[in-house]
């Protein structure tokens, strides 16, 4: 309090954009003080912002403060990919370690907003690293060096019926590099690895029609099975801005707090269908929007809810949108990286999985894993052969976000230890398997990927897709589930992160019931 001089601009974001109303001003005179009502903590996923509103610094960044100053800083201009919209970054490091994590403003993204995950979970990117290879010998991993792991992966793939996995986190080089070695040696590859009923090769229905910034002219919005404000912050927030703008909201799904109201019109299937079912001309404003969350398309007739939800907005003449909870997925799907009947299909019979950072999917036993990835989380604990790979900030990388928009990611930092670039990863296990890919350096991969997917060279564009209807079939009476529980511990990378499990704690304590006083 000693800095600040009561703009109010801090209670102004956490009320008008954050929507919460725990923050405030009181006292008066010379006892008037910005506070939390009643000592209570801020519980949003946006607060981090005020950090940058504060004019005169009373608000700063507790894990960042008194580590570095700013000239000492390189800042590199990334993007995130802690969820699926892909928020502008920048990312400043001192050294080979990143000090802190800054938004970028983009009009057709986040504006100028981040979530919280995104700028503080760096703390989880030095942490629980894989920094050497690996290979398990006797039930128990040792460190290899990478000729060696190189070669006992290659040895264990010859003459195997292969399956390849692409994990969420992974960039769009990295994804079509596994997908060319892998059908290059007839096995599957799969990107799908949360179950979504995603259609192969419909970018109308696995990324829509419509951008982010239709949201904020949108006079009517359904949300079906999506929860945002856990999904992607930044893109609540904007949905929050529409209805201050007098959009209305409706909501297919479990009732939560979005921080603005809505419409509840049900929890399943059934809610659904008869939104679907509905004369839709003295119904929905135009324009208009759905919005499709990953949890309405997990259960087995996700490809059904689909179609609904798609046959919804064709019949309202509204935008569809689906809105991913993967950085990765949207990317790997265009380049194919999927096998038809998901990924029950790509793990049936297969005799090796070459996980690349997939760290959600349980692996039957039986099954030799070469895992890469640069942390050690679920999937480097079952692998056979660790590979360390390089994470968001180490390497450049593609990434399309959840409206079809190709962004680069730009190396930062150097990957710790041994480990390396993933695209050259798996360029050197071809050379081992005699099945070497055709491309050398980044460059060279970048143009045969071009040839391959034209529009990913439309960098910071979104092109246009062509409507296809999905089929329409029978939906089930199953409510919908929300895909993501604990919003600080979706990724390997928050999983590391000492700050990210304090942050879950909080917010579990905060969600306990009230216990009354004796």
């Amino acid at each position: 309090m000693t800095r600040c001089i009561s703009c109010t601009r801090c209670v102004r974001f956490t009320t008008e954009v954050a929507g919460i109303t725990q923050m405030g001003q009181i006292g008066r005179g010379e006892d008037a003080e910005i506070t939390a009502y009643l000592g209570e903590t801020l519980d949003s996923n946006l607060q981090g912002n005020i950090i940058d509103l504060c004019p005169v610094g009373a608000l700063v960044s507790k894990p960042y403060a008194f580590t570095a100053r700013p000239w000492e800083l390189t800042k590199t201009e990334s993007i995130d990919v802690m969820d699926a919209m892909c928020s502008s970054i920048r990312v400043d490091t001192k050294g080979r370690e990143v000090m802190r994590i800054l938004p970028r403003n983009h009009d057709g993204v986040n504006e100028e907003w981040i979530s919280d995950k995104t700028r503080f979970v760096w703390d989880g990117l030095r942490r629980q690293r894989l920094d050497k290879p690996y290979i398990r010998e006797n039930g128990k991993l040792r460190p290899a060096t990478w000729p060696e792991a190189l070669t006992a992966a290659a040895r264990a793939m010859q003459g195997k019926k292969l399956a390849g996995l692409v994990g969420d986190l992974a960039p769009v080089e990295a994804a079509f590099s596994l997908k060319t070695l892998i059908e290059g040696l007839d096995g599957h590859v799969e990107c799908r690895t949360d179950g979504a009923r995603l259609p192969a090769g419909n970018r109308s229905a696995y990324v829509g029609t419509a951008r982010i910034e239709d949201i904020d002219h949108a006079k009517y919005i359904l949300l079906v099975g999506s929860n945002p404000a856990v999904e992607a912050p930044v893109l609540n927030a904007r949905i929050r801005k529409a209805w201050s703008q007098g959009a209305r909201i409706g909501v297919v799904g479990a009732a939560v707090d979005l921080t603005y109201p809505y419409h509840h019109a049900g929890t399943d299937r059934a809610a659904l269908q008869a939104i679907v079912d509905r004369d839709h001309s003295d119904v929905i404003d135009h324009p208009s929007l759905v919005i499709v969350g990953q949890g309405a398309l997990l259960g087995d007739d996700g490809a059904a809810v689909l179609a609904a939800a798609m046959a919804a907005a064709e019949a309202s003449k509204s935008g569809l949108l689906i809105l991913h909870t993967a950085a990765g997925r949207v990317g790997a799907m265009d380049v194919g990286a999927v096998t038809e009947g998901g990924l029950p299909a790509a793990l049936e019979g297969a005799e090796v999985v070459y996980n690349l950072g997939a760290d959600e999917v349980e692996i039957a036993d039986g099954a030799f894993v070469i895992y890469q990835g640069s942390h050690g989380d679920r999937g480097a604990h079952r692998a056979d052969i660790i590979l360390p790979g390089a994470c968001y900030t180490e390497e450049n990388g593609l990434f399309v976000n959840t409206e079809g928009r190709p962004q680069l990611a730009m190396r930062a930092n150097f990957a710790p230890g041994e480990a390396k670039e993933n695209w050259a990863i798996l360029r050197a296990l071809s050379a081992e398997l005699g099945q070497q890919l055709p491309w050398d350096s980044l460059a060279q991969l970048r143009r045969a990927l071009i040839r391959a997917v034209p529009h990913l060279a439309r960098i910071d564009q979104v092109p246009a897709n062509e409507w296809q209807a999905v089929p329409r079939a029978d939906l089930d009476s199953a409510a919908f589930v929300y895909p993501i529980r604990d919003f600080y511990l979706t990724n390997p990378i928050a999983r590391s992160s000492p700050l990210m499990a304090e942050l879950s704690r909080m917010a579990a304590a905060r969600q306990a019931p009230a216990m009354a006083a004796e």
